[in-house]
């Protein structure tokens, strides 16, 4: 296989794991700092928060910033000069791939919360302004950032910062992107004009979080997005890239995914200033790993999970009426299954529950595209 195809196989080959890590992210276990805590860590219990702390405080949280920088790079890889015919085709494509469902995941679920209101209205009798209230504090916000989270975090600068994002909430890295690929003319010319000092001062905001709150416009969109772009416009190879520095990556990686579980990733202080260090080495390791996966042990990426990713992202959290959220639903049955508060069985649940959710999902997105394949389309990113 050549470098490129092999570049190709290998961004394939991460989608899924990616997406399996998005839903580890959103597990939210209940657990404590490991530099503070004060029981064993080699118990049942003490085993789970570290395995807790490492799959939805860490380790996963390399996937957004992984999505991004692919993202980037695919934009800019055949656009190596810029003419606004191609960035209209551009937009025009990612129209289909990333707007249309990203309204429609916003809307939809939102519409069937109201319905369900006013359901509720009906039949138990609930009072009118309940649904009244709930439209006009949600109104258009559903499509931008209606929830907030995070607030606790702070820059170098001591100044409070916070996430917002959509009703879908996983959908907020999928706001981000259209805002930077809306943004890639000014990209373009900075990469073009400044190369390696644009991509160095967004490290230093991405680093330092010293960077505006707009709803949007998270440095972590715009320093991967652009990194991705910096490769593509380059002609550099990621897998021929970090194949070069390999030995400086990984070692380094490493260290910090230690240190950084150890200090519970963004909700300490110190751990918030090893974490972007730490996904910034360990991007690169996923692209290192991920290659080595096809080269030395022939997987290939698998077509299905690989259409199916878009999908994942966009349901798996989003609440329905009556049932909630896929991965909320997978949570409860599995816990009735395995009932006990023990921490191996809290563990078990907690790696489940995750790739459960994922295989369910795909299981519906296949059952969607035999009733309604032209549908399904637009609820899948045209994939």
């Amino acid at each position: 296989m050549d470098s490129v195809k092999l570049q190709s196989a290998t961004i394939d080959l991460l989608r899924f794991p990616l997406a399996i890590m998005v839903i580890f992210i959103h597990m939210n276990p209940e657990v404590c700092n490991l530099s503070d805590a004060d029981f064993c860590l080699i118990s049942g219990h003490g085993i789970y928060n570290v395995t807790g702390v490492l799959l939805s405080h860490v380790l996963t949280h390399i996937a957004v910033p992984t999505f991004y920088l692919i993202s980037g790079y695919l934009f800019f890889i055949n656009f190596q000069k810029w003419s606004w015919e191609g960035y209209k085709k551009k937009l025009s494509s990612r129209i289909k791939t990333l707007l249309v469902p990203y309204l429609l995941w916003n809307a939809i679920p939102f519409l069937l919360a109201v319905l369900a209101m006013l359901a509720a209205v009906a039949i138990k009798g609930k009072p009118i302004e309940g649904v009244e209230t709930f439209i006009v504090e949600k109104n258009w916000h559903i499509f931008y950032d209606c929830n907030e989270w995070g607030t606790t975090r702070i820059n170098w600068l001591g100044e409070n910062l916070r996430m917002t994002g959509p009703y879908d909430l996983p959908l907020w890295f999928l706001r981000d992107l259209i805002v930077v690929t809306m943004m890639t003319p000014i990209i373009y010319y900075a990469i073009k004009k400044s190369g390696l000092f644009i991509i160095s001062i967004l490290f230093v905001a991405y680093i330092s979080r010293i960077w505006t709150l707009l709803p949007g416009f998270h440095i972590t969109a715009f320093f991967y997005f652009s990194t991705g772009a910096y490769f593509a416009l380059n002609k550099i190879n990621v897998n021929q890239f970090v194949d070069k520095y390999k030995l400086l990556f990984i070692p380094i990686c490493i260290i910090l995914l230690v240190a950084t579980t150890i200090y519970d990733g963004t909700n300490t202080v110190i751990g918030q200033n090893i974490y972007p260090l730490f996904v910034c080495t360990g991007v690169f390791t996923a692209f290192f790993v991920a290659s080595r996966c096809i080269i030395k042990y022939n997987i290939m990426p698998n077509k299905m999970l690989v259409s199916s990713c878009f999908f994942i992202y966009a349901i798996h959290g989003v609440g329905f009426p009556l049932i909630g959220s896929p991965l909320g639903l997978t949570r409860r049955v599995l816990h009735y299954i395995i009932p006990g508060n023990t921490g191996i069985e809290e563990g078990f649940c907690y790696i489940i529950s995750p790739i459960v959710t994922a295989f369910l999902c795909i299981l519906l997105l296949m059952f969607a595209r035999r009733l309604f394949p032209k549908l399904t389309l637009y609820f899948s990113g045209n994939k």
